[in-house]
């Protein structure tokens, strides 16, 4: 008999995006789910100015193997709808300071202390425990902190547009 078992990993992640936390962000057009490919995930975030109401959506690409611990790797992505998965654009070259240091070209993903690359970088999980990834910590974290850096980038582009 073939008994496929699934991974601790993998069930422990799709529990997290069916939590209500996760999907009142889905609600809320904070962001969505554009694919899980295990142990891939695939997610736009938009972030609107409260003022003009303008719109900024970027792609993430969130790599999960080991998921809750390690937490998930992190990085800018340009989602392609032909069936392809997409691929890293480059780096902003405008935006605001906290959008353009997030996503600047660095090797480890978006450069910020919850995304697994970046949390060894300047001792960071240490010095920021509030903002770093630990195991107790949900996805929702993650997309909680994507959207403050997407509606960020908002806030500026919108007296520009």
């Amino acid at each position: 008999m073939d008994v496929e078992i699934e991974s601790p990993a993998k069930r422990t992640l799709e529990q997290q995006l069916a939590t209500v936390r996760f999907l009142a962000g889905v609600e809320q057009g904070r962001w969505e789910l554009l694919l899980l490919a295990w142990p891939n995930i695939y997610v736009r975030v938009t972030g609107r100015d409260p003022e003009t109401n303008y719109a900024f959506a970027h792609d993430f690409h969130l790599e999960c193997t080991g998921f809750p611990d390690p937490g998930p790797y992190v990085e800018r992505w340009s989602f392609a709808t032909n069936n392809t998965h997409g691929s890293v654009p480059p780096a902003p070259g405008a935006g605001s300071p906290g959008f353009i240091d997030a996503m600047k070209e660095w090797s480890g993903g978006l450069y910020r202390p919850w995304n697994r690359a970046a949390a060894t970088h300047n001792d960071w999980a240490r010095k920021r425990p509030h903002e770093a990834w630990n195991p107790q910590r949900d996805v929702t974290f993650i997309m909680e902190h994507l959207y403050a850096l997407v509606t960020e980038q908002a806030v500026w582009l919108a007296p520009k547009i």
